[in-house]
């Protein structure tokens, strides 16, 4: 079984994406556990830090995913591994 690791990350969403959900599209495809950690969303941009938790194998996908829906996804910091 893979190792369970959180990664912190910031979505930057373009206006036009800003109302559709996306993260919930990701939930329910790749079942990667998310908390937000901090949301800023205007008419123009929206700005959502997450931290996932998946293997990362998972989590991977699931960032790919986010890219090709068109989000921005930038990391904050190093993974964190859980015993």
């Amino acid at each position: 079984m893979s190792k369970m690791i959180k990664r912190k990350v910031y979505l930057t969403f373009p206006s036009a994406k800003t109302k559709e959900a996306v993260i919930c599209d990701m939930y329910d495809r790749f079942k990667v556990r998310f908390n937000v950690r901090t949301a800023s969303v205007t008419k123009e941009v929206g700005v959502i830090g997450l931290e996932l938790e998946a293997s990362a194998e998972t989590i991977e996908e699931a960032l790919k995913y986010f890219e090709s829906r068109g989000v921005n996804v930038e990391p904050v910091e190093m993974d964190v591994i859980e015993g």
